[in-house]
């Protein structure tokens, strides 16, 4: 996804402690990146509190796959952020894992500006630095090394 832009991410997840369901699910997401509502799974119920978003009501039983999408702003720079996640089954038992997403730097309007005459600027440096270097190199060449 890109920074500073809206995108929809879906936590698939799998129930994979048969004979027991899964009947919750909480996303925890990390700094910098802001949550807000998906469409809710049938049969599912969404609080979302901040960078926190909690299912529960539903159930997924046997080896089934539930899909939980939330709309996701990443305000963070270009690089893998990590959300927690809590999975919690019908035992009481809960598996913490974590789902990785990687933040793209932003384009077209959002993007920032790229500061061209910096860059110009720069380049103009770095090129009599190596123009002065060969002048310099040419100068000691030149001079014998010892006197005949």
């Amino acid at each position: 996804m890109e920074a500073d832009t809206k995108a929809t991410v879906a936590f698939a997840t799998p129930n994979e402690r048969a004979p027991h369901a899964t009947t919750s699910l909480v996303i925890e997401a990390p700094d910098g990146v802001e949550l807000s509502d998906g469409a809710v799974p049938r049969g599912w119920r969404l609080d979302l509190a901040g960078g926190r978003a909690r299912w529960s009501g539903g159930r997924i039983e046997g080896t089934r796959v539930v899909a939980f999408p939330l709309s996701v702003t990443a305000r963070t720079r270009a690089g893998n952020v990590t959300f927690r996640a809590i999975q919690g089954y019908d035992d009481g038992e809960s598996v913490r894992w974590g789902a990785n997403l990687t933040v793209l730097p932003a384009s077209g309007s959002e993007a920032p500006s790229q500061r061209l005459d910096r860059a110009l600027a720069a380049g103009a440096v770095g090129l009599v630095v190596i123009a002065g270097s060969f002048l310099v190199l040419r100068l000691i060449r030149r001079r014998p090394l010892q006197d005949p």
